[in-house]
This record gives C-alpha cells, structure tokens and sequence, in this order.
C-alpha cells in the first residue's frame, strides 16, 4: 500500500474527504491524492499548514498545554485537518463544507497511524 492509496481509501470510506497529503513538518509533500477535478493546490496548502501547526504548537507550550497534536481550520468552502504523524511528518485532509467533523478526525487519526507504520 501507498500513501496514495492510503488517502484514496479514506475517500472512499467517506465521500466528504477530498484529498489528502503526507508532507515533511516542512511543507514539502511526501505523497498526495485528490478525487478529480484536482480543486486545490495541495502544496501550497501543506506549505501553509505546516507554519500554521508550528506556530500553534509554540502557542500551545506557551500556555502550558503542549505541542500540537491536531488542527482543523474549518473555511466556508470545505475544511483542512491536520495530525502530527511523528516527529518530522504531517497528515493532511481536505474536506466538504458538509463533511462530519468527528468522523473526518477519526479517518484522520487512522489515517497517520497507518502512515507511522508505513514510514
């Protein structure tokens, strides 16, 4: 199994999720999907995400709640979810504006977990 696949199964499993990433804390994409058409610029957005969930994790330790661990930015056109796979590695959602929240963060946690036994 791939990345790709990874992300492709979670699709599947729920229709809402429409594309995913593995990216370095970096920003720079390991692997990413998309259902078609390719809406979004998936490395951009790992780019963006990456700064965003290390400047939350310093806000985090800041005020004595830890590093980060999750982020979920949730925009009027979909949703981006994103999860610490492991030191040096993020995972990365996108989703419908309709998409269920609890069940777009489960797929999310799964979805890094596979990905730290594929790493």
């Amino acid at each position: 199994m791939t990345f790709r696949d990874l992300i492709e199964g979670m699709h599947q499993k729920d229709a809402a999720i429409r594309g995913g990433a593995l990216s370095g804390d970096d920003g720079l994409v390991v692997e990413e999907w998309q259902a078609s058409p390719q809406l979004h610029d998936l490395a951009a957005l790992c780019a963006e995400m990456a700064q965003l969930f290390k400047e939350s994790g310093r806000i985090g330790g800041e005020n004595e709640l830890g590093g980060s661990l999750e982020l979920l930015v949730a925009g009027e056109k979909g949703w981006v979810l994103v999860r610490k796979v492991s030191e040096g590695y993020l995972f990365l959602l996108v989703a419908e504006p309709g998409a269920v929240p609890g069940r777009c963060r489960f797929q999310l946690r799964q979805g890094a977990r596979r990905a730290k036994e594929m790493l």
